[in-house]
């Protein structure tokens, strides 16, 4: 190895931006000097005029250049998450030493590929491998050496006739990608390729024209191997994977046999890469959709694939990835990508998470947003309460949510987590912080407030369960242990001309209530029967009125009377 590096990135950054300073200020103050040492002529005293001036500004310059293409080795070289301040080894002294050894091993792969294209003969071939083996023997991740090495092969119209070559070689036939085995064998010769590649194209110095023509004209099985044999750019990677998801030959396709490895080592190439994955699926609303297609997750033919796929949306869609609002977006079109009318018909995406690891990937990063669900849920069924979701969220349909979490719930543990986080929710709410028959209008209005966006996931919860379902014990113990605020807002449909105030919670008592939620919990499952509703309907109010009285308890607030409730009502003891 020529040189031993180590380099503070931010303070290299730093650095180059007070270069620039400087020759900004060598820039402004070189024609007024050379104006004046004109003007001045032979009664000029200085022996060197301005030239010392520019050896600066080229110092400057050239140093500039030295440092960037340092951090652009650095930036190929060192994996994610590596610490503020590295140090490496790298091959060359300096990016034209780099771009000169990129240039000699780029004219001997063109030389070589071209006897092969002449004669065609195995030998000829071998000549080829063994210069992709040679380019390989140099680290190929270093962007001056990859991007000479490209410009020197020609045209990109080689790179995809020797990707091409390669297959019909070592996998001939196989046209949804390399095996894990061929990948492998492919390693040592065609990664030097892959490598130059994603290394010139990431530090914008790849040759005109290449990249548009590998996503254009490559074939899938040679991209696939691309990104799976390289660390392409998160844009580059974006590009080919909205491509390889929307492929009819993605996943299940009667016309393939063959297993789809294509689909795996594009969504493989995400394990490093989450940010990338949450900024394709928030720029792309239909990839949401297609990549949770139960066609491509049952359908690849691999093993493993959806724990694999699985791993990388939990990544992706992580509260710690990325930015926020990048991230909402992201989860909005999942959400809006499996929670379409008809997902949970035979056709559709349901079949997606039916004994599946994604359900739970996804259950457990969808806590931080249940207060824009719930708030969805409120607002459509009462939006004179003035409770709506936020930003993006106020797209979302209250149907397509309860879809969603419908399509999750259809696995028993998952199921439980969610019920266990909504219940969570509606406890840290504290609804009994505030008094519902309190004689200050805005303590009882912050009390409604509460009560109605816990109401919410009530209904997110109800209609969940309905799209899941459950067997006739399996719903009551979900919906009746749920104990959530208050049911008035779970039978707001019914109920759109009650005030928020007299409705809240007492009132549901009655027995006309109960048979019209035993009502709504019979038209959600059809083979549920009448008794079954009402043993459901009388448990939910008494849970939920149990959680309010707690609730009050621990905040002081006078205990709701008999009086409040209704003649001969008392408060149910669930203990």
């Amino acid at each position: 190895m020529a040189e031993f590096m180590g380099m503070d990135p931010a303070g290299v950054q730093a650095l180059i931006r007070r270069l620039e300073a400087g020759k900004s200020v060598l820039a402004g103050v070189r024609p007024g000097l050379e104006a004046a040492i004109a003007e001045a002529g032979a009664d000029w005293a200085g022996a060197g005029g301005i030239t010392a001036m520019h050896r600066a500004w080229a110092f400057f310059h050239d140093s500039q250049a030295d440092l960037r293409w340092r951090l652009q080795v650095l930036t190929q070289v060192l994996p994610e998450g590596s610490p503020a301040l590295t140090t490496v080894r790298v091959p060359f002294t300096s990016q034209e030493q780099a771009a000169t050894a990129g240039a000699q091993a780029g004219r001997a792969l063109a030389d070589a590929l071209a006897v092969h294209l002449a004669e065609g003969t195995p030998g000829a071939w071998a000549g080829v491998e063994a210069a992709l083996t040679a380019a390989g023997t140099t680290d190929t991740r270093d962007p001056a050496y990859a991007s000479a090495l490209l410009a020197a092969l020609g045209t990109p119209g080689k790179l995809r006739t020797i990707f091409g070559r390669w297959m019909e070689a070592h996998a001939a036939g196989r046209s949804r990608g390399l095996t894990p085995e061929e990948l492998g064998k492919a390693q040592s010769s065609l990664g030097a390729l892959a490598v130059a590649f994603a290394a010139a194209e990431s530090s914008a110095r790849l040759p005109a024209g290449w990249r548009e023509d590998a996503l254009t004209r490559a074939n899938p099985a040679t991209l696939s191997a691309m990104v799976a044999l390289a660390r392409p750019s998160s844009g580059f990677l974006n590009d080919v994977a909205a491509g390889q998801f929307s492929s009819p030959t993605a996943g299940f396709a009667p016309a393939f046999p063959d297993p789809d490895w294509n689909t795996v080592w594009v969504v493989g190439a995400y394990t490093g890469n989450p940010e990338a994955l949450q900024r394709l699926l928030a720029d792309h609303k239909q990839v949401a959709g297609q990549l949770l297609d139960p066609d491509l997750v049952k359908g690849t033919g691999t093993p493993g694939f959806d724990d694999l796929l699985a791993m990388v949306l939990g990544r992706a869609l992580d509260p710690g990835t990325g930015s926020a609002a990048t991230r909402e977006r992201a989860w909005i079109n999942v959400i809006d990508g499996v929670g379409y009318d008809g997902t949970e018909k035979a056709a559709g995406h349901y079949a997606t998470f039916e004994n599946s690891p994604l359900n739970q990937v996804l259950a457990k990063n969808l806590t931080p947003y249940l207060g824009e669900l719930a708030r969805g849920q409120v607002h459509a069924d009462s939006p004179g309460l003035g409770l709506a979701p936020s930003g993006p969220w106020t797209g979302l349909h209250e149907d397509v949510a309860a879809r969603f979490i419908g399509a999750l719930m259809q696995d028993q543990a998952t199921a439980t987590m969610l019920q266990a986080d909504f219940q969570a929710y509606v406890r840290n709410l504290d609804i009994g912080q505030a008094h519902p028959f309190s004689s200050d209008p805005a303590e009882r209005a912050e009390y409604t407030r509460l009560s109605a966006e816990a109401g919410g996931l009530s209904n997110l919860l109800l209609d969940g369960s309905a799209y899941a379902e459950f067997n006739d014990d399996e719903f009551i113990d979900m919906v009746a242990d749920a104990a959530l605020l208050p049911v008035n807002y779970t039978t707001a449909r019914i109920f759109k001309d009650a005030t928020p105030l007299g409705s809240a919670a007492i009132d549901h008592q009655s027995s006309d209530t109960k048979d019209t939620l035993a009502g709504i919990l019979k038209d959600h499952l059809d083979e549920l029967t009448p008794e079954t509703a009402g043993v459901v309907a009388d448990r939910l109010v008494d849970a939920e009125m149990q959680m309010l009285f707690d609730s009050l308890n621990r905040h002081g607030q006078p205990s709701l009377t008999n009086e409040d409730a209704e003649p001969g009502y008392t408060a149910p003891n669930l203990t």
